[in-house]
């Protein structure tokens, strides 16, 4: 086994694609160590990306692209930014609300990111804001989109443990908004110590025609979630509907629909969804070797006889993440951890709802650490920035990121409230 994993170490480091490093070191382990047919690996590629509630995925992902390519969000921002934007820090403190609606509407941390920063930060940058911090806020702002529902990450976490999506869903809402409000609080923290420029504000009239014009797109989440907890449809279904409701709006409110930003947003969904499945399938090969060569077992056994409570094991899973976050994307990092670590976090007894928000809390940092986070390449080549500067202004709000996912991790309560008054 150590080889296997030695390979996929070696790969990672050589710069090879981390679907192959996956792959290729499951399959040395499947075919060398364990002496499994070939066969077997096309079947669990299968078998990984063969679940219903994964169909959400793409659809989320396709609904988000759409708000992307055909602006929905431009009316978004200018509401919030006519609401609080001329309040000390206001225009920093829509950005982040105007990342956690998107984010909600899209599920997509990279969709936000683009969405959110292409139309705020040249705003921002006008208003005085330094480009480096304005980026900075941006891309660790944007991942809340994968905590507030409804997250492509839930849909992943809930298809590794058969859970049902829709608790999952609501564990993220209080969770997020916690975030939102950190990263606000240090956002305007930070525009007070700079000097940003105050602009006069809007008056009430104006305020009305942006939030009419806005209206449609803050309409989406409450369809969408309304629907899943009035028991009107799944999850899988909500996502169909959201891509119905987004051309729906884009087509006859705001007529931005056009064939060739369709095409776009198509395109790119079935991109970034190929990317998300064939990561799934080499991370499954992976995740089962080291479970037939007994990993998980050791593993129970090892945390079993170091006594650890179930906070502290909880801290050191954290502590974990936030390491491979700085040399994994999330998805894989999820799907090749969460099927090990699942049956340590049974023996302890740890409510797997609250480790999916600890978890999904700890990618969210993930996707913003230095320096392979896909918030930051995302950002970086939006305004062809150095990585380096943008790392530099997202320090403050990765570090709010960081204290966020620690009071999630100690205080269960807050991801536990909402699913426990739902199942009541």
């Amino acid at each position: 086994m150590t080889i296997g994993l030695l390979l996929f170490v070696v790969l990672l480091v050589l710069g090879a694609p981390v679907f192959l490093a996956l792959t290729g070191a499951g399959a040395y382990l499947a075919l060398v160590e364990l002496g499994l047919p070939l066969s077997m690996l096309a079947q669990q590629i299968y078998t990984s990306v063969d679940v219903f509630v994964l169909m959400a995925v793409p659809y989320f992902i396709f609904s988000g692209n759409i708000m992307l390519n055909c602006g929905p969000s431009s009316y978004l921002f200018r509401f919030l930014d006519d609401l609080v934007g001329h309040l000390p820090g206001g225009m920093a403190a829509a950005a982040v609300l105007a990342c956690m609606i998107f984010g909600a509407l899209s599920g997509s941390g990279i969709a936000t990111v683009v969405a959110i920063g292409s139309i705020a930060i040249p705003e921002m940058l006008r208003q005085g804001y330094p480009k480096s911090s304005s980026m900075g806020l941006i891309t660790c702002s944007g991942t809340i989109g994968q905590m507030i529902p409804p997250s492509i990450y839930m849909v992943l976490f809930a298809s590794l443990v058969q859970g049902d999506v829709s608790r999952y869903f609501m564990a993220g809402i209080i969770p997020g908004l916690i975030t939102g409000v950190m990263l606000i609080v240090v956002a305007v923290i930070m525009a007070r110590r700079e000097g940003m420029r105050l602009k006069p504000a809007v008056g009430w009239q104006e305020r009305w025609v942006s939030f009419k014009q806005a209206f449609p797109v803050l309409l989406m989440p409450p369809i969408v979630l309304g629907g899943i907890y009035g028991g009107i449809f799944t999850p899988t279904e909500a996502a169909a509907v959201s891509i119905v409701y987004s051309l729906l709006i884009s087509g006859f409110v705001y007529r931005t629909l056009t064939f060739a930003n369709f095409v776009k947003s198509a395109r790119d969904a079935m991109a970034s969804t190929a990317a998300i499945f064939i990561i799934l399938g080499g991370a499954t090969i992976l995740a089962v070797t080291v479970t037939y060569l007994k990993l998980p077992q050791n593993l129970v056994d090892y945390v079993t006889h170091l006594g650890l409570s179930p906070q502290m094991l909880l801290l050191a899973i954290v502590i974990l993440y936030l390491l491979l976050g700085m040399v994994m994307d999330p998805v894989p990092i999820m799907y090749i951890t969460v099927p090990i670590l699942l049956p340590v976090l049974m023996v302890a007894q740890i409510n797997l709802i609250h480790f999916a928000v600890v978890t999904v809390a700890a990618m969210m940092v993930a996707q913003a650490t230095p320096p392979f986070g896909m918030s930051l390449f995302a950002m970086s080549g939006l305004f062809r920035a150095p990585i380096a500067v943008v790392v530099r202004g997202s320090l403050p709000y990765l570090a709010a990121l960081v204290v966020a996912t620690f009071i999630i991790l100690f205080f269960p309560g807050l991801s536990l409230y909402l699913p426990d008054m739902m199942g009541r």
